[in-house]
């Protein structure tokens, strides 16, 4: 009998309730003019400890389900995911995927090039692109400490929804319990 393999939706759907947690986060932060952009977590866990199939595909829906909520092109945040986990699975064997310090400066690298990057392609649509750079900057400051803060609870989370839905994430192999 074949079984089917969850884990690319389990990492969505980590990944829809961070989404939703920053939609709130935003929706508070608004009288104060800050918007989070925390992308670049999204695409951690899936890129250093999931099966590269299993995390490629967990990272392509993860960028169109963000094409359709976010005011960019469409396909540029799967593109641009989807050359992060690339990345990600190029020096993978050489990375540590267990801890949450690398985590955290991978989280850091890819949200500073997402954040860059998009602000470079939506700053011209600004009708005053010489003051938005001022509020890019805070937000992005912002942004980076925020990712700081919640990768570990973040990939924490992860790990922990796999252990208990007792899969190994990279594997996707049943965990044995040891005898208590």
């Amino acid at each position: 009998m074949r079984r089917h393999d969850t884990r690319w939706l389990i990492v969505i759907l980590a990944n829809l309730l961070l989404g939703w947690l920053t939609g709130l986060a935003n929706h508070y932060l608004a009288p104060l003019s800050l918007h989070l952009y925390i992308t670049g977590l999204l695409v951690v866990f899936a890129g250093l400890r999931v099966d590269p199939k299993q995390g490629f595909i967990a990272t392509l829906l993860t960028g169109l389900l963000l094409d359709a909520t976010m005011p960019v092109p469409f396909g540029t945040h799967l593109v641009l995911l989807g050359l992060i986990h690339a990345t990600l699975l190029y020096g993978r064997r050489r990375f540590p995927r267990e801890g949450s310090i690398f985590g955290i400066v991978v989280a850091q690298f890819a949200n500073l090039f997402l954040f860059i990057t998009l602000s470079f392609l939506l700053v011209s649509q600004n009708p005053r692109p010489s003051e938005a750079w001022l509020r890019i900057f805070v937000d992005l400051l912002v942004s980076q400490i925020v990712i700081l803060l919640i990768t570990p609870w973040f990939l924490a989370l992860q790990s922990r929804v796999f252990e208990k839905m007792k899969i190994h994430p990279e594997t996707g192999r049943p965990i044995a319990h040891p005898a208590s």
